[in-house]
């Protein structure tokens, strides 16, 4: 047993003894309760043991949840904490898969299913990333403060509007908390869209500002008898139809099948569609001239 490397160990790990490191350097039951009897360590009331006299951190305290509730993540207001979020750091939450067993003593402790793309490492925890937070956030707190986080994240760059909202599309369903306070946010959000003409003179503003061709407008296309054939505007010979979409959020999400069937037939006569939101359009217009600038280079 090397005690010098278990100091390090547990320094590392803000004070917190991990178990598989006390099996690793040999430290048997009977030591681990001495150790504890002497008061140079002690156990938490979720039976993780921590060095005596560590202050007793959120970091301490989260580390030690993860450890006594495997295959969990960090979540809702202490994956916030860990985002930047001001959201206070008194709960721990955590999520865990259904099935999964837990110890983890004065824990809230949340049922969900956790995909590979929902979970980041960030300062050294296991966590939700900042689309899945802010879509369980929905369920925890209040519409105001929903909203706060949401601007904060977007303001800072740390997420786009499109990534949570892809997020929101994978997760929403009926009866998951606080689903309909987060599309309500999301709606919100999403501002109040320009008029159909507006939104196409920022995108040709836009395409001019980026020294790229413009391109036809109002172009239309007998494919379907069923489908409109009309498209906001189209590089003919680069075929690649370019689509502006100044709807709401619901009534994007309304629409997705219908657009997703244009896209298929536009691609099965050799043409491929850039759908532009008007947020998009609005607030990144340089990610916007890039895109299309690398498509029509293509």
């Amino acid at each position: 047993m090397d005690q010098a490397r278990i100091a390090r160990n547990a320094a590392r790990a803000r004070g917190v003894l991990r178990p598989e490191m006390l099996d690793a350097e040999g430290v048997s039951a009977k030591q681990r309760q001495h150790r504890v009897a002497t008061g140079q360590w002690r156990r938490l009331p979720n039976g993780v043991l921590v060095v005596a006299g560590v202050p007793e951190t959120f970091g301490m305290r989260a580390t030690a949840a993860l450890v006594a509730t495997p295959g969990s993540v960090l979540s809702h207001q202490s994956a916030g904490f860990v985002h930047d979020l001001d959201l206070g750091r008194n709960e721990l939450h955590l999520t865990l898969p259904p099935g999964g067993r837990t110890r983890a003593a004065g824990v809230i402790l949340h049922m969900s299913a956790i995909g590979g793309c929902d979970v980041t490492t960030r300062k050294g925890f296991r966590v939700t990333t900042v689309e899945r937070t802010l879509v369980d956030l929905g369920g925890t707190v209040g519409r105001t403060e929903l909203q706060r986080c949401f601007e904060e994240q977007l303001i800072q760059r740390r997420t786009t509007f499109e990534r949570v909202e892809l997020t929101f599309d994978r997760l929403a369903c009926r009866g998951r908390p606080g689903i309909a306070r987060t599309r309500s946010v999301l709606e919100l959000l999403d501002g109040q869209p320009p008029s159909e003409s507006e939104l196409e003179a920022r995108f040709h503003r836009l395409v001019d500002a980026a020294d790229l061709d413009r391109p036809e407008r109002h172009v239309s296309f007998d494919w379907s008898a069923r489908e409109i054939g009309r498209v906001d505007a189209c590089y003919l010979a680069e075929k690649v139809i370019i689509e502006l979409d100044g709807r709401r959020y619901h009534a994007r999400l309304e629409a997705f099948e219908l657009d997703r069937r244009r896209d298929q037939i536009a691609m099965l006569h050799g043409y491929r569609t850039l759908r532009f939101t008007h947020v998009q359009v609005s607030r990144e217009p340089t990610w916007v001239a890039a895109v299309l600038g690398l498509v029509l280079s293509a």
